[in-house]
């Protein structure tokens, strides 16, 4: 597939939560990038107000005490990594909805390297959660890999096809 064709359906469905999760990434990104140079402590206590929550909860006192230990640094390394894995998945997404080869290359490869961590994980700790992850990128994966597997065979078959119309032409023998 060229770019300007359409995709297909399934490559479109994979693209659009691509899109969504690149977008909210970049958002957090910038919440992040937001937050280096403010008291995370009473950024904390505003939210925990807001949503209502006990400060007297075991969890939040914990989640409070933590947030005035962050330094800058580390906010800065997390804005700039999100922000960089924010523009891989729009690249991803915005290549597959156009329908690039590229981008299915890039989409068989980012998400292969994640299902071995993924196993991992599992095998150290599993869960549901964990479980349900690791089969929905492994059929994406396959799905993705089916889509190149495809294309490759029938260029190749386009090739071959092309080299017998190109002897036959010629009168040479094939």
């Amino acid at each position: 597939m060229t770019p300007g064709n359409s995709s297909p359906f399934g490559l479109r469905l994979i693209a659009g939560v691509k899109l969504v999760k690149g977008f909210c990434l970049a958002c957090l990104s910038l919440g992040v990038f937001d937050l280096i140079h403010k008291n995370l402590t009473a950024v904390a206590q505003r939210w925990v107000e807001a949503l209502r929550i006990s400060p007297e909860n075991k969890y939040v006192a914990l989640i409070l005490e933590k947030a005035g230990l962050i330094d800058p640094a580390a906010l800065k390394k997390l804005g700039v990594l999100s922000a960089l894995y924010a523009s891989v998945l729009l690249i991803e997404g915005f290549g597959l909805w156009i329908g690039a080869g590229w981008a299915e290359y890039m989409v068989v490869i980012s998400t292969g390297l994640f299902v071995p961590e993924e196993c991992l994980a599992i095998a150290d700790h599993p869960t549901w959660g964990r479980l349900v992850l690791l089969v929905a990128n492994v059929a994406i994966l396959a799905y993705v890999v089916r889509i190149v597997w495809g294309r490759h065979e029938q260029k190749k078959a386009a090739r071959e096809a092309a080299r017998e119309a190109e002897r036959t032409d010629s009168g040479t023998p094939g």
